[in-house]
């Protein structure tokens, strides 16, 4: 255990950890509490919900979404017949003199993608959804109707990025578009068809190598408050979205963040507008498109050292010679560590997307008991305990462990209070979401000395002979930098 992460870790045990300071500095009119992507006791009991980790839609292209255990919290669409300028363009006008768009087809003109779907799997229709779909990519006319005539993309210190845009029409007349459910794409090699790699999205956003399914369908994410307006001619639309680095965790990520803040990636924003039908919606959506290279500026800081000497690793990978670990890159407005909080006594928890690692140089804890009790009809109870079998001293967060159970493809995770249960966490062979508390209680554990946890959740049979994990977080030298968390990760099995 010779390392620099070993040494510094060596250096705060041996200080007493004297550099903590729970949220000292922290800004809380910039982590509001509003921007929370997760909270307690939030359960996804159907594959067809948002929630899952990947799952495959039209044209047989994954899509990896928000694994919090829940619905996604979508804003309803209208319900009335909107009401629209009858001076504007609509879809209506529109559809009619569609052509089909395929790539690299050599035309010019504006381009644009049309879904149809029944009435009910219509998110504009009046229900409370959020629907991914590949769709037909179309011309809608020879010239362009509206441009992207700014497209920015800043790249934080944290790792979080923020985009802004400006959408001009510039058509000869009034456009009936619906500003409430824009959706925004970042891509980096636009002018291909995605080979496997999958997207992410939510919250109209949508982060991806290409938009192209195949060579003749493009990918929509459709949700948002309809809200109606005629963008006349020589008009400007313009907005910003925040993206923190998890979002740049998911399918079809790979490298983008770290591209676009070395300068070797030039990511392509597309603006996806939809238009507005004469009526209420119905069976087909139009969906202008409208896309621009990014004028792209800042770079994340340097990785810090207590993070530097990691290996990386595999799922089912064993070593006696290393400690399995995580490495979470949230971002600190987005570390439940540093938000705000909610005075009613209880942990905020989120669930982040985290990259599997070793710490060389040597296990540093070791699980010697692991169980699970009944607690009543409703409830079960996880209890372990481990020990330090480093040779030194550890500055570790004991109040912020956490539990992951894993009960494989079962079609449903829980999250409540510091335990996931269900569905499998691993989205690949590399990463897998992990568990964050806003809870901190530092403990120096010595040499051969244990630590333990005990945590309720609701009863589930099938966990009494499952697998699963306990994460430490360990406290580091840096420890008031919440860009990034190490975790350490402790297997366990019910099995046999």
């Amino acid at each position: 255990m010779s390392n620099e992460l070993m040494e510094s870790l060596a250096r705060q045990a041996e200080t007493g950890g004297a550099l903590y300071d729970g949220r000292g500095g922290v800004d809380d009119a910039v982590v509001a509490p509003a921007r929370r992507r997760v909270r307690r006791a939030r359960t996804m009991r159907t594959a067809g919900t948002l929630g899952v980790t990947a799952l495959v839609l039209a044209g047989g292209v994954a899509a990896a979404l928000e694994w919090q255990g829940q619905r996604a919290d979508v804003a309803p669409a209208i319900t009335d017949v909107p009401v629209v300028d009858p001076d504007a363009i609509t879809a209506d006008d529109l559809r009619a003199g569609t052509m089909e768009r395929t790539l690299d087809d050599g035309r010019t003109g504006q381009a644009g993608v049309l879904c149809t779907m029944t009435v009910k799997d219509n998110p504009y229709a009046g229900a409370n959804f959020s629907r991914a779909d590949s769709c037909p990519a179309v011309w809608v006319a020879e010239a362009p109707l509206v441009e992207l005539t700014r497209a920015d993309v800043v790249v934080g210190g944290d790792g979080t990025v923020r985009v802004a845009w400006e959408l001009a029409n510039v058509s000869g007349g009034p456009i009936a578009v619906d500003r409430g459910t824009i959706g925004i794409a970042i891509t980096s090699e636009p002018d291909r068809v995605m080979s496997g790699e999958g997207y992410t999205a939510g919250d109209r956003r949508l982060i991806a190598p290409s938009l192209w399914s195949d060579r003749g369908k493009r990918v929509v994410q459709m949700e948002g408050d309809s809200d109606l307006l005629a963008l006349g001619t020589g008009d400007l639309l313009d907005g910003d979205v925040v993206l923190d680095p998890q979002m740049f965790t998911g399918l079809g990520t790979e490298g983008l963040l770290e591209g676009m803040s070395d300068g070797t990636v030039h990511p392509t924003v597309t603006l996806q507008v939809r238009v507005a039908p004469a009526g209420a919606a119905g069976t087909d959506e139009l969906f202008l498109e409208a896309s621009a290279v990014a004028t792209t500026t800042g770079s994340m800081d340097p990785v810090p050292v207590s993070f530097e000497g990691l290996e990386p690793r595999t799922r089912g990978e064993t070593r006696d010679d290393a400690q399995e670990a995580l490495v979470c890159h949230v971002g600190e407005a987005e570390n439940p560590r540093f938000q705000p909080d909610d005075g009613d006594g209880m942990a905020n928890w989120s669930t982040p997307t985290c990259e599997a690692v070793w710490i060389p140089g040597g296990r540093l804890l070791e699980l010697t008991d692991v169980g699970i009790a009944q607690q009543g009809e409703h409830t079960s109870v996880f209890q372990w305990s481990a020990v330090n079998v480093s040779g030194r001293a550890l500055d570790l967060d004991e109040a912020s462990a956490g539990v992951s159970i894993d009960l494989g493809d079962v079609g449903y995770v829980s999250n409540s209070d510091g335990v996931s249960v269900g569905w499998t966490p691993w989205n690949d062979d590399s990463r897998r979401h992990a568990l964050l508390s806003s809870a901190s209680e530092p403990v120096t554990v010595a040499p051969g000395d244990p630590i333990t946890g005990e945590k309720t959740f609701e009863r589930d049979d099938k966990a009494l002979d499952a697998h699963g994990a306990v994460f430490v977080r360990v406290v580091r030298e840096d420890d008031e930098d919440g860009t990034r968390e190490l975790l350490l990760e402790l297997p366990w099995s019910l099995a046999g």
